[in-house]
């Protein structure tokens, strides 16, 4: 008997199902299975009319990629610029164009003028149709209602016996074709499925990743205790609604508890216990990812995240033997701070023979790029660009030397069908540019879900309408809340609501949605004979309630269970280790450590922070930002400021300046100083954009220097001058922006800031800018004491010294309120608290405790190693 599926997942079931049997019965080999998706089964149809000598005319039924194109060039034909994103569009009018068909909706009804959206669609729909019409195309939305018209012709043989699975809701297009069918002879069956509802538990868990983790701990709760479940017929579900929202939170839990020490071995996915039933779409995975990198990126200009990100693949030839230097010269690449880089960049910075990151086969590489692209830019026919694609990609060392694992050639195989795909659309495309053929291209791969083929898995993951038709050991329904069951109502946009309603579509009101689902419902529940039903008590500040489908209706015989979280948390724990808290690295053997004053900062901040990144070296690379960022803005002004105070020397000499030589000084260092600066910063070789900057430093460095006129004579001590001094045990690299000696002899230290900046940094045991305690520190002395330890804030509209001083007037602006202790005093403290930071720092103290959650955390890029979201509470129900 053929059997017929509504799914290719439940055929492909079926398939397994009949296998199985026969190998029980102690077949060696078997013929295949006569079962077949609903889809496959047209097609095969179609193909055997076609090559038949019935067929009268030259239908030619389009793919789903074709269908896309001739939507895409009717909607642009006639957008008027009006759309951004027609590929969205014309997949939405796509999806409407195969609903219309399935309903049997009527293309004249007057409803379509209810709206400009319908009214539009429709215009859409009858270019669509009359474009068929005229090149003997057949879409797929039609193939049902044609296969019906030449079943009842009697055009087609049919079987003498057919059994249809899985059809939970057949539409008006699909039950005419099984009527006509029926008409044939042929005896029609349906496939009966249990409806006696089986023992049911409902459970609460605090939130939607304890109701995961959950599910998953029982799943292997069974698999380990249970004796039936080590036979491969064996089934357990979990049924996840909104399953796309919710995949790498789900493989990710499901794979710390099912395998916890491969879970980040892509080689051992094919041998996992759980399977997920969606796939990911093509361009999505990394081998493909990199062909689309090298495809739309413009060799004269690309960002550097992009360039990176070929750099690291291990796609391109020769990476496996470059690997190390490649990640130097992308570092070095993020370095410059240009936002942009193209290829003869890179070819320049992997050609140097003394650095680190040369990369002789990647220069090689790059220049066949740069020859290849060339060949590109003209236009060409679909089948042509295929064949064009392939062999530029080749040229430029993709898919690289390494051997591939199986996912990987399982991918290298679908993308190759998806070239097959491309020089297909010849007849519904002409000549096309090379960003038309690769965004085809791309919207084959982000259309096509994939899934690599694995070993059959005992726990099966599975969306609610998947699971339609299967039968399960044990089952487990998530997710059911108020909110989520049943879903809201959500019509079609491109077809009139009131002949949605008229005809009943899916989706179309919250009526039809409620009955939908409750049938559903009980579908699910009479999957399996044991089925668990849960749902997250709290989704972001909302409380949720079990669905009232799940309520208190006695047919359900739902069961709560209190106490089944509890005790299934009791029986993993017995299999877990009691962890280990280790917060301390080992301690260091050198009292010379790299990091200076950072040190001190960072062991502040977060001791964790500091082992990782001067320890660890676990720092992120830069992130280039366009035109100056604040640190390049910063090291200007230090450098201009440099300049200008190693021609004045003291306050006398700023004194001794005219209104019109002060403001020539300033104008030629800061021009001298821009000029030299554009040698690493392609911003300020534009000449309006230096000139800006040139304007702006000149009005904040002026401001600067008629404020340090008002101060207290000086004379400049030192500047930028490098020390070496030991605090806390460590020796500590400084070099303070100045340091003026008053008339009386004592020093006052100067730091520039062009940031946010306030003598309340220096406070507590963790101060947040320990670099000035550690100047104050280590200058003074009885025969110097420190009179003041200032910022000098350079920001536009708020210039000024931030500080601390001995005795007022010293600089203007910072008084010395009542009840502050002696200056002397304060660095004592400073001297105290610092030895305490540089003894953590050498003992290897390394707790995660950041000073504040929230600043210190904000802007960190080492959560994932920290992983200090992971000790937050998460509060079960009920908890204070």
């Amino acid at each position: 008997m053929n059997v017929i599926t509504a799914t290719t997942r439940l055929a492909r079931e079926l398939q397994q199902e009949y296998d199985r049997e026969r190998e029980a019965a102690g077949l060696s080999s078997w013929p295949t299975a006569p079962i077949l998706p609903l889809s496959a089964w047209l097609s095969e149809l179609w193909t055997d009319w076609l090559f038949s000598g019935q067929a009268k005319t030259s239908e030619r039924l389009l793919r789903p990629a074709e269908e896309r194109v001739i939507w895409e060039d009717i909607i642009l034909s006639g957008a008027e610029d009006q759309l951004l994103d027609v590929p969205t569009t014309a997949e939405s009018a796509r999806a409407s164009w195969d609903l219309l068909h399935a309903w049997v909706l009527p293309l004249e009804a007057a409803e379509w003028k209810d709206s400009e959206d319908c009214e539009t669609f429709q215009e859409w729909a009858e270019k669509f149709r009359r474009r068929c019409r005229e090149n003997g195309w057949l879409s797929g939305a039609e193939l049902p209602a044609f296969v019906a018209d030449l079943i009842e012709r009697g055009e087609v043989p049919v079987p003498e016996q057919i059994e249809f699975a899985g059809f939970f809701e057949p539409t008006p297009a699909q039950q005419r074709l099984f009527d006509s069918i029926a008409r044939r002879g042929t005896e029609v069956r349906e496939r009966e499925l249990p409806d006696a509802v089986g023992k049911a538990v409902r459970l609460v868990l605090a939130d939607a990743s304890r109701e995961i983790r959950a599910a998953a701990q029982w799943a292997r709760r069974i698999l380990e205790t249970e004796r039936d479940a080590a036979t491969p017929q064996f089934r357990i579900g979990i049924i996840v609604p909104e399953l796309s929202q919710r995949r790498s939170q789900i493989e990710r839990i499901f794979g710390e508890e099912f395998h916890p020490r491969a879970r980040l071995r892509p080689d051992l996915d094919p041998k996992r216990l759980f399977n997920i039933s969606l796939g990911l779409p093509v361009d999505t995975y990394p081998i493909v990812e990199t062909a689309f990198l090298i495809l739309e990126t413009d060799p004269q200009e690309m960002p550097v995240e992009i360039a990176g990100r070929l750099l690291r693949s291990p796609f391109l030839h020769g990476s496996e033997e470059e690997f190390t230097s490649c990640s130097l010269l992308d570092a070095a690449v993020r370095s410059g701070g240009e936002p942009h880089v193209s290829l003869r960049d890179l070819i320049t910075l992997a050609g140097h023979s003394d650095a680190s990151h040369r990369c002789p086969k990647l220069v090689s590489l790059l220049r066949s790029w740069m020859d290849q692209y060339k060949t590109l830019r003209t236009k060409r026919m679909p089948s042509e660009w295929a064949s064009g694609l392939s062999g530029f990609l080749q040229a430029v060392g993709w898919p690289g030397d390494r051997e591939l694992d199986s996912i990987e050639y399982q991918t290298l195989e679908v993308w190759n069908e998806l070239l097959s795909e491309l020089a297909r659309m010849d007849r519904v495309s002409g000549s096309i540019p090379l960003d038309r053929a690769v965004g085809v291209l791309r919207r084959l791969a982000s259309a096509r879900q994939f899934q690599p083929e694995s070993e059959p898995a005992p726990v099966q993951i599975l969306g609610v309408y998947e699971a339609s038709g299967l039968r399960f050991d044990r089952l487990w329904i998530m997710g059911m809340h108020d909110d989520a069951w049943p879903g809201a109502s959500a019509p079609d946009p491109f077809l009139p609501y009131g002949l949605q309603r008229r005809f009943n579509l899916p989706h179309s009101s919250p009526e039809r949605q409620l009955e939908f689902t409750k049938t559903l419902t009980v579908r699910l529940l009479s999957s399996a004979p044991t089925v668990m039903v849960s749902y997250p008590a709290r989704e972001s500040d909302s409380d949720l309630r079990i669905s009232p489908l799940f309520g208190s209706d006695a047919d359900l015989r739902l069961l709560t269970a209190p106490g089944y979280v509890e005790e299934l948390q009791k029986q993993n724990s017995s299999r877990m280790e009691k962890p280990l808290e280790d917060h301390n690295g080992p301690p260091c053997s050198d009292t010379t450590l790299k990091g200076g004053t950072f040190i001190f900062r960072l062991q502040a901040a977060c001791p964790f922070k500091a082992f990782a990144e001067l320890r660890l070296g676990a720092t992120a690379p830069e992130q280039p930002e366009p035109g100056l960022n604040a640190l390049d803005r910063g090291l200007l002004v230090h450098r201009i400021l440099e300049r200008i105070w190693k021609q004045l020397q003291s306050h006398e000499g700023l004194l001794s300046l005219t209104e019109d030589g002060l403001a020539d000084i300033v104008r030629s260092e800061i021009a001298s100083e821009i000029q030299a600066f554009s040698r690493r910063r392609r911003a300020l070789q534009g000449s309006r954009f230096a000139a800006l900057e040139q304007a702006r430093l000149e009005r904040l460095i002026r401001e600067w220097l008629l404020l340090e006129q008002e101060r207290q004579p000086f004379a400049m001590l030192e500047q930028e001058e490098k020390k070496t001094v030991t605090v806390g045990g460590i020796d500590v690299n400084i070099r303070a922006d100045r340091v003026d000696r008053l008339a009386d002899g004592e020093l006052v230290i100067l730091d520039y800031k062009t940031g946010e900046c306030r003598a309340s940094d220096w406070d507590g045991p963790r101060p947040n800018e320990p670099q000035l305690p550690i100047y104050a520190v280590a200058a003074d002395s009885p025969d110097s004491p420190v009179a003041g330890v200032f910022f000098g804030r350079l920001k536009t509209g708020k210039v000024g010294f931030r500080g601390l001083a001995r005795s007022k007037g010293i600089v203007p602006g910072v008084r010395v309120p009542d009840g502050q202790p002696p200056l002397g005093d304060t660095i004592k403290v400073w001297r105290k608290v610092l030895n305490q930071l540089g003894r953590d720092f050498r003992e290897g103290k390394a707790i995660v405790d950041p000073k504040n959650r929230h600043q210190t955390c904000q802007y960190c890029e080492l959560p994932s190693l920290c992983r200090i979201g992971q000790a937050d509470v998460q509060l079960e129900r009920g908890d204070d």
